[in-house]
This record gives C-alpha cells, sequence and structure tokens, in this order.
C-alpha cells in the first residue's frame, strides 16, 4: 500500500467513526512560518499537545537525495495567464530566471552601508518586480501557496475533519530591524493570503523567534541570573541579531533584552554571487561555457564548497565540475575540473564573513553586561567558517554556540511564541522586556524655555493661555529605553479650538523617530523622519469630552484632553486612545 493510500484510508476512518474535532475541544493549531529570503519554513502544533511538527515534504522535491527540506525555495515563476498559475519553490527548475528576493522589496528604509553588498553583487537570474507583480502582490502569491501545502499536509497527518474544522493561528516571523510600513506590507499580503482567515495573525521578530527555540532547547545548568548572551540570526539574506541578559531561571527561564538589535543585508547568499563574479570572471570567455556550466558550478560550491570550508583547509582544495571545457592549466582546469585552492576560496567567502563578525562585534560592543556567548542560529549560522571567524574575533572568554536545529530555529520559535501566547503554561522562556530600536515621538506645541529652545524666531504667542511657545519634539521612547509588552506607555495630548469654528470631529497625529544613535533631539530635522498618521476618531467619545474654556483673549475654546496609549510587541505596535480612563479601539493607523 502507497503512503498515499495509506493517509487516504486514516482520514476514510476518521471521518467514519465521527472522532471529534480538536476545534470542539476548544484546540486550535499554532502555525510558524518563517518567510525568508532565500528559503522559507513552515512548523505547527495543536494547542492540545504543544507538539512541534516541522513541514519536510514539499512539490518539486523528487531526487532520492532530496526527499525532505527543512525550508523550501522563496521564489515564483508564473507560467500562465490567470493570476493564480505559476510554479514556486521546488517547482522552478535551478537556473530559471523567476522571482527571488522579492520579501527585500518590501523594504524601503535600508541604511545604504547595509545595503553596500546587494549593490555589489546583485541578483542576475531575478525577475524585477512589475505593475502586476511587485513585492506585496508576490508575497501574498508565494504565502497563499505555503497555506495551500500546509492544509494538504495537515489533512494528510490529521484527517479532513481535523484539518478542515480546526481553527489556524498564524504566526509570521520578520526581520528584527524592519520598518513599520515593512511590517505593514507584509502583514497586508498575509491577509491577502488568506493566513489571518482564523485568528489575527501575530507578527514576532526572527531573532527573537529563534533565540525563544534555541533558549528552550540549550542546557542553561550554568546559567545564573545577570549573565548576558547574543544571538546572531545569520539566513540567507539578512542577519539580525540581538543580545539578553538572564533574569531568572526558575520556575522558567527569564530574559530581557541587554541592547537594542542590530542588522544588516550580509546574508549567504553574497557567497554565491561573489563566487559566480569569480566563475564568470575567470571562465566566462573559454569554449563550452554556458549557462548550464554555471549552474552547475553554483550547485557544488553551495552545496559543498562553502559548506565544508574550515579555517584548517589550508592545504586542501575543491574540484568544481565545469564540463565540457578544455583543459587549461592557467585556468586551473583539468578534466572538466575547476581546482579551487583554500586561498581562493578564503577570498570569495572574506567580505560577507567579515560585515558578519563586524556586526557581532558592535553588538557585543553596544550590549550592557558582560557577553558569556554568541549563539548561532540560521542557515548560514551553520557555517563552521563563520563559527571560527567569530571565535577568533571575539574575547576568549565568550563561547560560540551553534545549537542543534539552528535552520529550522525561526519557524520552531514562532510556534513556541504562539503556544505560549495561547496558553502561558506551554512557555518554558519569557521575555519580560525589550529595548526599543528608535525614539519614537511626535511634534508638540511646548511652553518657550530660553534654556532648552534656542531658536528664537520659532516661538509663538498662544492667546487661549496667554503664554509664549514652540512647536519642539516630544519623544515618549527614547532610544534604548525597556518597554514591556504587557504594559502600555502613554502619550498626554491637549487641543484647542475656537467654538466660534464649531467642534472638531477628529484629531490627527503625526509619529516621528530617529534610528540614528544620537541623543534625542529638541527640534525636527533630516533625520526625524515622519513613521505614522494616527487618525484618532472624537465621534466614539461622550458629548462631555470637549471642554469649553475662556482664554485669556476672552474668546470661548473647546478643550480636548486625551492620551494615546502604545503597547510595543515583538514586531508590531497598537495604539488606543484614553479618555478619562477609558479606552477606545478609534485609532486609525498610516504608515508612511
Amino acid at each position: 500500500m502507497s503512503t498515499t493510500e495509506l493517509y487516504k484510508n486514516l482520514r476514510d476512518l476518521n471521518l467514519k467513526t465521527g472522532a471529534k474535532s480538536l476545534a470542539s475541544q476548544g484546540t486550535k493549531i499554532i502555525v510558524g512560518i518563517d518567510f525568508g529570503t532565500t528559503f522559507s519554513g513552515i512548523a505547527w502544533a495543536n494547542t492540545h499537545d504543544a507538539h512541534i511538527n516541522l513541514i519536510q515534504q514539499w512539490p518539486g522535491l523528487s531526487s532520492p537525495q532530496d526527499k525532505s527540506s527543512e525550508k523550501v525555495q522563496t521564489q515564483i515563476l508564473y507560467d500562465g495567464e490567470a493570476p493564480g498559475d505559476f510554479k514556486w519553490g521546488y517547482q522552478v527548475e535551478n537556473g530559471t530566471s523567476c522571482h527571488q528576493w522579492f520579501k527585500l522589496d518590501l523594504e524601503s528604509t535600508y541604511d545604504p552601508k547595509e545595503k553596500a553588498l546587494a549593490n555589489r553583487y546583485p541578483l542576475t537570474n531575478r525577475l524585477l518586480s512589475t505593475v502586476d507583480h511587485n513585492a506585496q502582490q508576490l508575497t501574498a502569491d508565494y504565502l497563499s501557496a505555503l497555506k495551500r501545502h500546509l492544509i494538504y499536509m495537515l489533512q494528510l497527518h490529521l484527517g479532513e475533519l481535523q484539518a478542515t474544522e480546526t481553527p489556524l493561528q498564524f504566526i509570521l516571523t520578520v526581520p528584527a530591524v524592519w520598518s513599520e510600513i515593512a511590517k505593514e506590507k507584509t502583514l497586508s499580503a498575509a491577509e491577502e493570503a488568506g493566513l489571518g482567515k482564523d485568528a489575527p495573525i501575530l507578527l514576532v521578530s526572527e531573532p527573537e523567534a529563534a533565540a525563544t527555540y534555541a533558549l528552550q532547547r540549550q542546557d542553561w545548568r550554568y546559567l545564573k541570573p545577570g549573565d548576558t548572551f547574543v544571538v546572531c540570526d545569520a539566513g540567507g539574506g539578512t542577519v539580525d541579531l540581538i543580545s539578553y541578559t538572564v533574569v531568572k531561571l526558575e520556575p522558567i527561564l527569564e530574559v530581557k533584552e541587554a541592547a537594542p538589535g542590530a542588522g544588516g543585508l550580509c546574508g549567504s547568499t553574497y557567497l554565491n554571487r561573489r563566487f559566480r563574479e569569480y566563475l564568470e570572471a575567470r571562465l566566462s570567455n573559454q569554449d563550452g561555457w554556458d549557462e548550464e556550466v554555471l549552474k552547475e558550478a553554483m550547485e557544488h560550491f553551495d552545496q559543498m564548497v562553502k559548506i565544508q570550508y574550515t579555517s584548517t583547509s589550508k592545504d586542501q582544495s575543491w574540484k568544481v565540475p565545469v564540463t565540457g571545457l578544455a583543459n587549461n592549466e592557467s585556468l586551473s582546469v583539468k578534466r572538466g575540473k575547476l581546482v579551487l585552492k583554500s586561498e581562493d576560496v578564503k577570498q570569495i567567502l572574506e567580505p560577507v564573513i567579515g560585515q558578519v563578525v563586524k556586526l557581532v562585534l558592535e553588538q557585543i560592543r553596544t550590549t550592557s553586561g558582560e557577553v558569556k556567548a554568541v549563539l548561532l542560529v540560521g542557515g548560514f549560522g551553520t557555517s563552521m567558517y563563520l563559527r571560527e571567524r567569530i571565535k577568533e574575533a571575539v574575547s576568549k572568554n565568550i563561547e560560540v554556540i551553534q545549537p542543534p536545529y539552528g535552520w529550522s530555529a525561526v519557524v520552531r520559535g514562532a510556534v513556541l511564541k504562539g503556544l505560549a501566547q495561547s496558553d502561558p503554561k506551554h512557555s518554558k522562556v519569557r521575555l519580560t522586556s525589550r529595548m526599543a530600536r528608535k525614539h519614537l515621538g511626535t511634534r508638540a506645541s511646548v511652553i518657550f524655555d530660553e534654556m532648552i529652545h534656542s531658536l528664537m524666531d520659532l516661538r509663538y504667542f498662544d492667546a487661549y493661555d496667554g503664554t509664549w511657545r514652540t512647536t519642539a519634539m516630544n519623544w515618549f521612547i527614547k532610544k534604548g529605553d525597556t518597554v514591556n509588552e504587557d504594559k502600555p506607555y502613554p502619550f498626554y495630548f491637549y487641543q484647542t479650538s475656537l467654538v466660534a469654528d464649531g467642534p472638531p470631529e477628529d484629531v490627527t497625529l503625526y509619529v516621528y523617530c530617529d534610528r540614528t544613535n544620537r541623543s534625542a533631539v529638541v527640534y525636527q530635522d533630516e533625520e526625524v523622519e515622519m513613521l505614522a498618521e494616527l487618525t484618532v476618531g472624537i465621534g466614539e467619545l461622550p458629548k462631555d469630552a470637549l471642554d469649553i474654556k475662556t482664554g485669556k483673549d476672552n474668546r470661548l475654546y473647546y478643550v480636548l484632553r486625551f492620551s494615546v496609549e502604545v503597547t510595543y510587541q515583538s514586531a508590531s505596535t497598537k495604539y488606543e486612545l484614553v479618555h478619562k480612563g477609558k479606552r477606545y479601539s478609534s485609532v486609525t493607523i498610516e504608515y508612511v
């Protein structure tokens, strides 16, 4: 009996016996999706037993050595006229021009320094985004394909009754350094793909998810409160870093962020791009060179050379297939093989590896407390050479650890985050607080103070209260501040308007951010960017919310006093209007 027939018989038996659905028992399925730049993963668990199941079978995996994989390629090839006609993941033949790396097109605010490698080594077989297939639409289509495959796998494992009736809660991971608008685009694409059908989608930062899983798996008998470590999530496109300090060990491990997170575009795919440049510069003028030769050589480098290379490989050489090329001693080509010396490989790897090492050292430098260990996770994080280079660069007292299941740590951790949110009893690791990654605030009218406000020409007279005022930055969160997702942070406002002009209908607030490492500035400058527009609906408030006061100029004014409470979560922010102690869900957010 084939596997497919077996699963079909099990499904039929499940339906015939009238098995109770998980949903009828109050259970739901937590689904983690690691939407990656080059590869993506799916894991799931039901809230009844909390066992994590990692999907490892994918459409298009057919060769004996490729029967399973922890992840699937993040790529799409549209091959028909209908909107849903596309191949994805392993269905796309290697070397075919297709849509890749579109995840990074969701983010438009990368620092030019972070994009140095991306600009230097562009992806040559990547189809550019179009009006019909922009980054958000590509993401929506790709996520919809992941969801369809998830449902298929759930039906195989649980039967159609369980798979179709049990509500799904999706946890989607995003880079920690992404802007709010990039997260909003990702969330919108996920909703378009149907991920929010049963429950709101939860966004979680990739390094936080990876850390959650790694910390749960690690043996922490030698840890003590106050110990600090850095998590480096090195993937195909991005590298994210985050620092934690142990708060307590019992009854569960509690940690807090010890430094604002950092990251960059220096993932492992840039190693492949550098090797491609090396090959083309060396061999592209030779008879017999074509895309097939390049494809075979790239696959060998990706699957063998860059994985096997270590600092102890000084006397080793690698024979990369370049089938069809004539022998050429000066080019080190012999019998259809290109001989790569250890020094050649090192020169290819080093610029990218060096950038990751630089990020790790900078994260250690900005971390409060003595760092005891660096945890390497992600696909690139499994590289032995990367571990060796980091170990060489850091203090001898710092351990560099590669936890088990490093490539799938993010998606497994996403499921753990979802389980913990569903029921705290599932939580074995708790993050008590984070550190703000940027200054956040608004422009507000404040009383002019010559000791603080140096720009006399920016002051104005307020007829309502008879004071000299100026418009300055009002920072309600400063970079490096400790924030807790269980604690809302309020910022207070009052607005005045003449009664003669009629009552206000709503209030629009603009939120600004400053991502630099400097202290919070008094006035807005070119580094202070508008982040979001908040529209506060006044219509929901009681009629007596507007006070009528007489101003210093003896005219009548409407005076509205309120606060907006901000709650900071792993990768999202929630805003609520508060008036006289009552919360109103009437804040509309538009990121700019």
